[in-house]
């Protein structure tokens, strides 16, 4: 899907605030034309996302702002695409994983050169881990607005206690007993999600880095995917279907990642994998009684590394060009987004769906309501604590395509575990050693 917003359409409702309107904290006034890509969003997130940037337009006049959306699954490919023909946009919004990639090929620029004093105004409005999530070498590449964590577990409460259980799963082999007791016909017990979609590929990394795995060795420069952590991750996938615990392979692998999430959401699966924020931006009915809970964890790890409590990533994450030429209107684009006024909207919102990258957020009363134990384990210093990063380096996307091939041929039946996961290794190591000469 895409969208193309012009200034002109956006100012038809702002054009008495315009006078009025005053510049945000610590900016100054700017010129030109600014364009911006934004990959991704829930629907409340795409549809008050140019809203806002009306209020940006009425306190920045000088600037036409040229705002576009599209599927936040394309993002690599088109970022690159339009870097190439040099047609990129000024401002990106789109993932942190992909930092180290587009600062690698020089598409975009550390803030500290062109953002000044503004820096300082960040620090103090946004959670001190979610602002270091757009860190990269020591640089800030990027203003975070929120971020999504993984991996979590969607279960239907009364399922689950139909079938004798009296709380979630903590373990993989209690999620094995789970999904078994409470598979019945046309409602199988969870649902994997499978598509090549970047979004399962990182549900399941955080499975499998949860188990001591990892996908790629930066001191070695070697890919990692049929390690054993990452091994017996994929195996769990394989067991559940083995059970007959899970949907046929064709309904988990298709081209939208939310197909399994509208099972979930139908009743037509009494478990789902997902991130942080499962179902809550599709929608499920008030009948359905569920809840979410962190995805249970290995029996014992058996990764050679250590055992990592989270990933997280900041999935609307504002980056400038190295190519802009309007680094000014830039910056005050995202300081525009670093406001108070911008952050809350993560808060108390009718669509909770997101991990606040704004303090004011977190001092939300519908946050808090909706999800009390991340509020409370913000509040005792403990949400982020053991969480890293979504995998990055140079060559992620090559390494993560491997390991979405191995996925679906697993779930598909059409090869064991490990071949897939020997054939993935040796696929992207070859094109690791490509790309890094």
């Amino acid at each position: 899907m895409h969208t193309s917003i012009n200034r002109r359409h956006l100012m038809g409702g702002a054009a008495a605030l315009a006078a009025t309107t005053a510049l945000p904290q610590g900016a100054q006034a700017a010129s030109g034309r600014l364009n911006v890509w934004k990959f991704g969003g829930t629907p409340r997130e795409v549809e008050f996302w140019p809203k806002q940037d009306a209020a940006f337009s009425a306190s920045q006049p000088a600037v036409r702002l040229n705002y576009s959306y599209f599927n936040g699954q394309i993002r690599r490919q088109k970022i690159l695409a339009g870097f190439q023909t040099r047609q990129l946009a000024d401002v990106v919004i789109a993932f942190g994983q992909d930092i180290p990639e587009f600062a690698g090929f020089g598409m975009i620029q550390p803030l500290e050169g062109i953002a000044g004093n503004r820096i300082a105004g960040w620090k103090d409005r946004l959670v001190p881990e979610v602002l270091a999530s757009g860190m990269h070498e020591g640089a800030l590449y990027g203003l975070p607005t929120y971020v999504d964590m993984a991996s979590f577990l969607a279960i239907d409460l009364t399922a689950m206690r139909e079938a004798g259980f009296t709380r979630p799963p903590a373990t993989w082999s209690e999620l094995r007993q789970y999904a078994k007791a409470m598979t019945k016909p046309n409602r199988p017990g969870i649902a994997i999600p499978a598509t090549t979609a970047p979004v399962d590929i990182n549900i399941f990394e955080a499975i499998a880095y949860a188990n001591g795995a990892r996908i790629f060795d930066e001191e070695t420069k070697k890919v990692m995917l049929n390690e054993k952590g990452m091994v017996d991750a994929l195996q769990l996938y394989a067991d559940l279907i083995a059970d007959g615990s899970t949907p046929p392979g064709t309904a988990m692998t298709g081209t939208n990642f939310r197909d399994t999430a509208t099972l979930f959401a139908q009743g037509r699966c009494a478990m789902w994998m997902g991130m942080s924020w499962l179902n809550t931006p599709w929608g499920t009915p008030d009948t359905l009684n569920w809840t979410g809970t962190p995805f249970p964890r290995p029996d014992r790890v058996t990764g050679s590394k250590p055992a990592v409590a989270a990933l997280m990533d900041p999935t609307a994450i504002l980056m400038v060009s190295a190519r802009t030429t309007n680094a000014d209107a830039a910056v005050e684009y995202l300081n525009f987004w670093s406001q108070n006024q911008q952050l809350a909207l993560w808060g108390d919102a009718p669509e909770f769906s997101r991990i606040p990258g704004g303090k004011i957020a977190w001092a939300s009363e519908g946050l808090a309501k909706r999800w009390p134990g991340w509020v409370e384990s913000y509040r005792a210093g403990t949400l982020f604590q053991g969480a890293e990063p979504m995998p990055r380096f140079i060559g992620v996307s090559v390494v993560e395509a491997a390991l979405g091939t191995a996925m679906q041929q697993v779930v598909l039946g059409q090869r064991s575990v490990i071949d897939a996961l020997n054939a993935a290794n040796a696929a992207a190591q070859q094109q690791i050693d490509i790309l890094r000469g």
